[in-house]
């Protein structure tokens, strides 16, 4: 019988070959799914993350990963052309509209904003598309020490893309300098009385939101509330208001306002507020404090402009 089993053996080599290339091939076509989980191409996620996610907000979005055809990773796909300049422009158009109903522009000056805008927004699309184009194509592995690195700074550089979106005709731009200059004196009040009602009406009703989750984990009665609404309020920060700022986001708006509870002068609450009250609010207080850093990267609140 062992000689008619080695006798089959030796008739059928190529059969043995053959369940054993198989097995190879099965092997290997693990180990290649494996490699691809952790394979994340950057390129392909850049305009996701510069663009639909805001904050610290992360995602990898459809073919993150280079597909395999036959084992061979397939080739990467070049960036279309950025989305910078038609929502660049759509921001200053609502902006321009919005202008335009309080001051009743004249021609000249809405032509004037109109190519302060396209100039601006032509500039940040070519500062963009630079940091597009350094990531075409650029995969990295995440089980990796390189990979992460690699992938930290994807991050840094998608976040201040998101900034220079976010601050695109604020301070410093041509459009705000143009703006100075186009408005008479009449027209530039309205604006400003215009601008410091609608940042008054959000902040105020963030407060009021905020607050009632304050009297809820402090347990304040209505003259305590007053005071530290009334605190708050006179703290009003310089929120953004235009539709480059980012969606609602309660978390956000809640830290925001303990992180504004943290600045106030102290020592009319306290000596409002009994013992356990004051410890109460304190933690929330100190909540706000140290998500200050997080708070920046929300686009909530515009920066200060840099001096010159």
């Amino acid at each position: 019988m062992a000689f008619v089993a080695g006798l089959v053996g030796a008739a059928c080599p190529s059969a043995s070959r053959a369940e054993d290339d198989r097995v190879e091939s099965s092997e290997d076509a693990a180990a290649g799914v494996a490699r691809d989980a952790n394979l994340v191409d950057l390129g392909a996620n850049f305009d996701a993350n510069v663009f639909d996610q805001r904050g610290d907000g992360w995602m990898l979005r459809g073919n993150v990963v280079r597909r395999r055809v036959n084992g061979q990773p397939t080739p990467a796909v070049e960036p279309g052309e950025s989305p910078t300049i038609s929502r660049g422009r759509r921001v200053g158009a609502a902006r321009l509209d919005r202008i335009a109903r309080i001051c009743t522009l004249a021609d000249e000056q809405r032509r004037a904003l109109e190519l302060a805008i396209e100039s601006d927004v032509r500039e940040l699309a070519a500062a963009i598309d630079a940091e597009r184009r350094r990531y075409a194509g650029v995969t990295v592995n995440m089980s990796d020490q390189e990979g992460q690195r690699r992938w930290h700074q994807f991050q840094q550089d998608v976040q201040r893309c998101r900034r220079r979106i976010e601050e695109l005709f604020e301070s410093g731009s041509l459009f705000a300098g143009v703006l100075a200059l186009t408005l008479d004196d009449s027209q530039r009040e309205r604006l400003d009385t215009e601008i410091a009602s609608r940042r008054s009406f959000l902040w105020s009703t963030m407060v009021a939101t905020v607050l009632l989750k304050v009297d809820d984990a402090v347990g304040l009665d209505a003259e305590q509330h007053r005071l530290v609404e009334e605190a708050l309020l006179a703290r009003e920060p310089r929120l953004r208001l235009d539709e480059s700022a980012r969606r609602s986001n309660a978390h956000a708006e809640q830290m925001l306002v303990y992180s504004t509870l943290a600045d106030v002068d102290a020592a009319p609450l306290q000596a409002a507020l009994s013992e356990r009250q004051w410890r109460a609010l304190a933690t929330l207080m100190n909540q706000g404090r140290a998500m200050r850093s997080w708070l920046e990267q929300q686009g909530l609140v515009e920066r200060p402009a840099e001096a010159p």
